[in-house]
Parts: structure tokens; sequence; C-alpha cells
């Protein structure tokens, strides 16, 4: 638990200077947070600061990245497709909608060839956790961090 709490706590002063006051009062404003783990390929949820839940994920990669930073849910959609990519995007948790990234049901291969496969900016998160997580995550009241860069995996 300290590991994550350190971990937070880094990246929450290395986004300081991009998002002051958001940044230093980030837990007394949300509840609930769903932490992204770039580098580990890994995400957790947290709420009131306990982890409840820890899933594999993949990301974007260097052509289409997943932006590190502090989002917060801004909307769901469980049954959302995607027109740009023709392919359904369900249980989708939107952070970024100008961008329009999401977290979403998706692939989530083994580690050996997570290194040939990458999202378009999205974060894949398999079943069970992905409907585990849409339900739980509340649009405009949980908080998504996304920590680091992937890299070459």
């Amino acid at each position: 638990m300290r590991k994550y709490i350190y971990c937070i706590v880094i990246v929450l002063f290395t986004q300081i200077y991009a998002l002051p006051s958001s940044a230093i009062d980030i837990f007394k404003r949300y509840e609930k947070m769903i932490w992204i783990d770039q580098i580990q390929q890994v995400g957790a949820a947290y709420e009131h600061g306990e982890k409840l839940c820890e899933f594999p994920i993949i990301t974007g990669d260097d052509e289409t990245p997943t932006p590190p930073g502090i989002y917060v849910v801004r909307a769901k959609d469980a049954d959302y497709y995607s027109r740009t990519y023709d392919t359904p995007m369900s249980y989708s948790i939107f952070f970024d909608l100008k961008g329009k990234r999401a977290i979403h049901e998706g692939e989530v291969p083994d580690p050996d060839l997570k290194k040939e496969l990458a999202t378009h900016g999205c974060i894949h998160v398999e079943q069970p956790y992905i409907e585990w997580l849409y339900d739980w995550a509340e649009q405009g009241k949980t908080v998504v961090v996304i920590h680091g860069g992937r890299e070459g995996d």
C-alpha cells in the first residue's frame, strides 16, 4: 500500500505545475481513483485511499500514445461503438472527450505479446475487471491518474 501511495505522491508533485490547485487537493476532492501505470501496464481502483482491485491493461504506444495526466471521468457508455475504428468499445469510461480516449473492454495480451500490440490511446481492460470498473466508477466523481509512458515493454 505504501508503495502505491508513494507513487501517487510522486505523480501528483510532477503534475503540480500543470494542475496546481487540483493536484494538491486531489484526495480531498475525489473518493474514487483509477490509477493507470503505463510502465508496468497495470491499473488499480482505489476508494478512500484503499486499493479495491488491480488489473492488467494495455495502453497506447509512441505512435498513438495515452497521455499521462490527471483526468476526471466525463462520460460512460456501456454499448459505445467507434465509427472511427469500426469496432465495439463496450463499457467505455471516457476520461478525455476531446481526444476520444476511454478505458474500455479490450484484449490484454500476455506480457510477451504486448510488445507487438497497442491501443489508439485508449486503455484496454478485460472481463471481469472492466464490467466491475464500469459499474464502480462515477461520472464527474472519479479521478483517473495516468502515470508514465509506455516504454518498449
